[in-house]
């Protein structure tokens, strides 16, 4: 299942409402703990129009006692001699839990944990049951875990807990990752390469323990490079990133020297662009490239730079791009701003002309 997909709530509300828990297996560096994180608690407190708390425990780090409590010795009321669990440490305070009726639990990295750690958990994942103790109604268990054959140290999980929970099969997809990239504002140059280059992104982890090129690692390689291109006196990214070897080589150690090659490869087509600056002044009469890769930076640049007071001379711009990539734009503009783009005069009149890619598009 693609993440963009999952995580709507189209598919989330009725998933909440149902209550089942979810496990989501993938392989590493897809994004399965940080939709839950960054994502679905948020789009469940807009659905529910009530804010979700959010727990997390990293299922690894866990011994069984810590699921159940520990037993200790004491008295009952007539002082006889009596044993009793005490409190587990992962369930949240009684006060957060009054606070918010609410909320996920995130189990991270539970196929990796123990057989007794997992089986601890099967109350948890059925009846929301952490020691003697219960989470609210309104509280939904989620779980993630690699699979086995990601050799990332997964123990089989047993089959009683397979049966308690609804599991979805989270791959690499280009579009919910450039999506959340655009979002969160990566450099257009490096989402202009992932569009460009879907290929370079391993769904299946190699053999060889060298560095390899999942959603996570090329986050943290751009992360690094916007550092280095720095901005200009206008407070925008510098669209050329400096190549030096030793640069490519930390890249390297992110993304692995295969894919690190082809990226600065790429970017040297950055001198082929305009600037942000020289777009928004006169989109008829700045440089458009006429290599496709090239052209793909530059509608990246305005796709992350568009908003209501420029968009209009953006998209003139755009249209002096490849049909292919003007389609390409105009479907992020409606995921990126949830439509508020398309009042547009210029977009608009694009989209009534070929409203057929569009809608083709979009469904895809």
């Amino acid at each position: 299942m693609r993440i963009l997909d999952l995580t709507t709530p189209k598919f989330l509300g009725p998933m909440y409402e149902a209550g089942t828990s979810i496990i989501l297996k993938g392989p590493p560096g897809v994004g399965k703990s940080s939709i839950v994180r960054n994502e679905v608690v948020q789009i469940l407190s807009e659905y529910t129009g009530e804010e979700f708390g959010y727990h997390e425990e990293m299922s690894t780090t866990l011994d069984s006692p810590d699921l159940r409590g520990f037993l200790v010795p004491g008295k009952d009321a007539a002082g006889k001699a009596i044993a009793f669990f005490t409190r587990p440490g992962v369930m949240p305070s009684a006060e957060y839990l009054k606070h918010y009726k609410r909320g996920i639990y995130f189990i991270d990295e539970r196929g990796q944990s123990g057989q007794l750690v997992q089986n601890g958990w099967c109350p948890t994942v059925l009846d929301k049951q952490i020691g003697n103790e219960y989470l609210p109604p309104g509280w939904w268990v989620w779980s993630a875990s690699n699979r086995m054959e990601d050799r990332a140290a997964v123990v089989r999980t047993p089959m009683q807990l397979v049966n308690r929970e609804r599991e979805v099969n989270l791959l690499f997809d280009i579009l919910s990752s450039t999506v959340y990239w655009e979002r969160n504002n990566m450099h257009p140059m490096g989402t202009a390469f992932a569009k460009t280059k879907p290929g370079v992104f391993v769904n299946e982890v190699p053999k060889d323990p060298k560095p390899y090129c999942t959603p996570r690692s090329y986050t943290e390689t751009w992360k690094l490079l916007a550092n280095f291109a720095g901005t200009n006196e206008q407070g925008n990214p510098n669209m050329v990133v400096p190549s030096s070897g030793i640069i490519q080589e930390l890249v390297a150690g992110d993304i692995g020297e295969g894919t690190a090659a082809e990226l600065f490869a790429y970017l040297k087509v950055a001198d082929q662009l305009p600037t942000i600056e020289q777009v928004k002044r006169d989109p008829q009469g700045c440089k458009a490239p006429e290599r496709l890769d090239a052209a793909y930076a530059a509608v990246q640049m305005c796709i992350q730079h568009a908003d209501a007071s420029n968009i209009d001379k953006l998209w003139t711009y755009i249209e002096r791009m490849p049909i292919e990539l003007q389609t390409s734009a105009c479907k992020s503009f409606i995921e990126r701003s949830a439509g508020a783009l398309l009042n547009s005069p210029a977009l608009g009149k694009w989209i009534a002309k070929n409203r057929a890619l569009v809608i083709s598009t979009t469904r895809e």
